[in-house]
């Protein structure tokens, strides 16, 4: 029988996919902040996913999700423990700069003043490795 977190796994997962299609197209569009914005939120969801099926539950983002992760998956996952938490330091930190203005050095700026296309494709990149790493951990537990 199909656990309550096995079911938000999957949930989380297919929602990871749709986002990871929006940053996609995001890029497609160079709408570079957009793009940023949804690789982060693939991953983050990706991270849940994971999180349930050991049953542990994070509202949150940015580095609650970040320690989480790391204490619950440190010694597994193999490399891809270290993909995932690649992925979370470099987007966490475009999550904020990819939809707000903010304050910086004196000077207020944009989510397009300082997400560049290379930025963009980092960002997409590291969100199809984690989305990668995800589903081979679901699928070695008959979640996907």
């Amino acid at each position: 029988m199909v656990s309550v977190f096995e079911k938000f796994a999957r949930k989380y997962f297919e929602e990871a996919l749709k986002d990871l299609e929006r940053a996609r197209r995001a890029l497609s569009f160079e709408d570079y902040p957009s793009s940023v914005f949804y690789s982060q939120q693939a991953v983050e969801k990706c991270v849940k996913a994971m999180l349930e099926v050991k049953r542990r539950v994070v509202y949150n983002h940015g580095p609650e999700l970040v320690t989480v992760f790391y204490e619950v998956f440190s010694g597994e996952l193999g490399g891809g423990f270290n993909v995932v938490v690649g992925a979370l330091e470099f987007l966490t930190e475009y999550y904020s700069r990819s939809r707000y203005p903010f304050l910086l050095r004196g000077e207020v700026l944009g989510p397009e003043d300082v997400v560049s296309r290379d930025i963009a494709e980092r960002g997409l990149i590291l969100a199809e490795k984690v989305v990668e790493v995800t589903r081979d951990y679901l699928r070695g537990r008959g979640i996907v």
